[in-house]
């Protein structure tokens, strides 16, 4: 059994990788170019193909339809690894997600005689696993790291995968039938991984919901969040090895824990998030759960599973891009009722041995990522700072690939005091899971204050080596197209000068909401002393966005100190919509910075306080 755990455990983080791949690289790279729903069906038709591995299993039957299934999963994985270009991740991000979800039913329909299917052992195992391995990282996926250390890990787990997979396929298979119960268990994975990366195991939601991770602070929310979500899968693994009645506990946990952090209040949300977390861990074991029973064929496990993998991304659509913020928890809710209707199968779920490898990987791999934690030093206010306007593009460079080292790098070499950042993702699963904003924050040594306009895990932040007070927020009125995204504004009080990062609406045509936009900035924000505004702000220097603001006595702090340079798009910039205006203000040594880390270039200005 140990070889077919093994094989699965594998199997199941190098899926998860590719579908993040795979929805990341077509949110970039479609986003903006066709409509919302064009992205969604392509991949509603991508993740609904699964419901073709009976036809693979049919040909080839179930070892060998398995085995080149496997395969493909394999070289897809290392091969992202290696390539560094955003058309070809996305091709083989769609072909690891099409052999991934054909393998993950065969592995469940194709079993050795009188043996079990590995999934209750390996799927918890495997979210956690990736979960661990997401915090030891700071979130940074290991295909994502630099080639030297992305090529070697994945090559090490690709080697083990075959190795595992060999061991497991060297008898023969049978098809086995989950049964009506085991169906609707099932039908519900897909929104598990849902709930799991947008909620259950993510470390950013479960500190936003307990009021960690806002600022005024250093970066370590994430690894926080991620040690309350170990709390929680250490009580679930616990849960898993006990005789009590574990399908109604997992599915009251869900319940509670979706409530008790949808509800947002310090403490108790943590608690909630815990909760959700020990749900989850019971609920990846209960939903694959099904007594040896014969089959005819993988009908009966890939239809059900297809029905899955099709909710998960019914459920992304409408979170990421109608901007339903509930519908993870909702799905939390859907999740436990199918859990209650899972099967019951008789004793104990979990050997000790994988429980506490379980509760190992979850509490001390946090634990670990927090002890080299130290405070970063904060400067003393001074009267000229240097100030960048940074639009992130979501950790990913102008040509759509992961940047966040690229990123980092840019900003230091400019070594700002404070930083306004716009598109700043903290664990969206379409976004490869990265939190942006601790990973910059932690390594450029910066205290930062956040802004969420999306949910908790979208927005915009700002970065400072000073201190920062009087901290606001506002979220602009919401337009009741969905081709404008939740936007708004946020301000803190650095050195005397009250300093508003925004990132006013995207589309071209829409300079009515920008003015709206621009004019609830200008009703929340009097000019009472030296005022800053600063962002992507969409617009050229002769629109009337532009013009309002001039009006109303912002000066354009980069033009006057000989700076007209464009700003985007990051490879060949042709438009100048990035801006650091000011009342009250003197601009010097501005400058655009060349480089490639962000579909944005950095505006860069020397700021300096007029004298009264």
């Amino acid at each position: 059994m140990l070889g077919e755990v093994t094989f699965a455990v594998l199997g199941a983080l190098f899926l998860i990788a590719q579908i993040r791949t795979f929805v990341s690289s077509l949110q970039l790279l479609l986003f903006g170019n066709v409509p919302n729903t064009t992205i969604g069906v392509v991949a509603l038709a991508l993740f609904a193909a699964s419901a073709l591995a009976p036809l693979v299993a049919r040909v080839y039957g179930p070892r060998r339809a398995l085995a080149g299934s496997a395969a493909v999963l394999g070289l897809a994985t290392l091969l992202s690894a290696v390539s560094r270009l955003a058309w070809v991740d996305l091709v083989l991000a769609a072909a690891g997600v099409l052999a991934g979800t054909w393998w993950f039913a065969l592995l469940h329909a194709s079993r050795p005689p009188e043996r079990p299917s590995p999934w209750p052992v390996a799927l918890p195992l495997a979210l956690v696993t990736d979960l661990a391995l997401r915090t030891a990282l700071r979130t940074v996926p290991p295909a994502d790291l630099p080639l030297a250390m992305a090529v070697p890990l994945v090559l090490i787990g690709g080697l083990l995968f075959v190795a595992a997979g060999l061991a497991a396929l060297s008898g023969e298979r049978g098809w086995a039938s989950p049964g009506p119960r085991g169906a609707v268990g099932l039908a519900a994975v897909g929104l598990l991984l849902a709930v799991t990366e947008s909620l259950a195991f993510n470390g950013a939601q479960a500190a936003a919901s307990g009021g960690i991770g806002l600022g005024p602070e250093p970066a370590r929310s994430t690894q926080l969040g991620a040690l309350v979500v170990g709390v929680g899968i250490g009580a679930g693994a616990f849960l898993l090895t006990s005789r009590y009645p574990r399908r109604p506990v997992a599915a009251a946990a869900l319940v509670l824990g979706a409530l008790v952090s949808w509800i947002h209040v310090p403490v108790l949300s943590l608690a909630g998030g815990a909760a959700l977390a020990a749900g989850a861990v019971v609920a990846a074991s209960a939903l694959v759960m099904s007594a040896p029973a014969a089959g005819r064929g993988a009908l009966a496990v890939a239809a059900p599973a297809a029905i899955g993998w099709v909710a998960f991304v019914a459920s992304g659509f409408l979170h990421h891009a109608y901007y339903v913020n509930a519908v993870p928890w909702v799905a939390a809710g859907v999740v436990a009722l199918a859990v209650l209707a899972a099967p019951s199968v008789a004793g104990p779920r979990l050997a000790r041995g994988p429980a506490a490898l379980l509760g190992a990987l979850a509490l001390v791999i946090p634990v670990v990522a927090l002890l080299p934690f130290t405070p970063p030093p904060v400067a003393e206010p001074q009267a000229t700072f240097r100030v960048m306007t940074y639009n992130v593009h979501q950790g990913f460079n102008a040509f759509e690939t992961p940047a966040l080292d690229e990123i980092a790098d840019t900003i230091a070499r400019e070594s700002p005091d404070v930083v306004l950042l716009q598109e700043v993702v903290r664990g969206w699963v379409i976004s490869e899971q990265h939190d942006v904003l601790g990973v910059l924050a932690e390594r450029l040594g910066m205290h930062y204050v956040f802004h969420a306009t999306i949910g908790d895990l979208y927005g915009n932040a700002i970065l400072s080596r000073m201190p920062m007070t009087d901290v606001r927020r506002i979220a602009f009125p919401r337009e009741a197209s969905v081709r404008h995204q939740p936007r708004g504004a946020m301000s803190v009080t650095v050195g005397g000068v009250t300093i508003v990062n925004t990132h006013l609406d995207h589309n071209r045509d829409a300079t009515d909401v920008r003015l709206r936009q621009i004019r609830e900035i200008l009703r929340t924000w009097e000019a009472r002393g030296p005022l800053l505004l600063g962002g992507d702000l969409n617009a050229e220097p002769a629109s009337p966005e532009l013009d309002l603001i001039g009006q109303s006595g912002f000066a354009d702090l980069a033009l006057a100190a000989g700076s007209d340079e464009p700003t985007s798009p990051g490879d060949r910039p042709q438009r100048r919509i990035d801006y650091v205006l000011g009342i009250g203000l003197n601009g010097s040594q501005a400058h655009v910075v060349a480089s490639t880390a962000s579909d944005h270039r950095a505006l860069v200005v020397n700021v300096t306080r007029l004298a009264r």
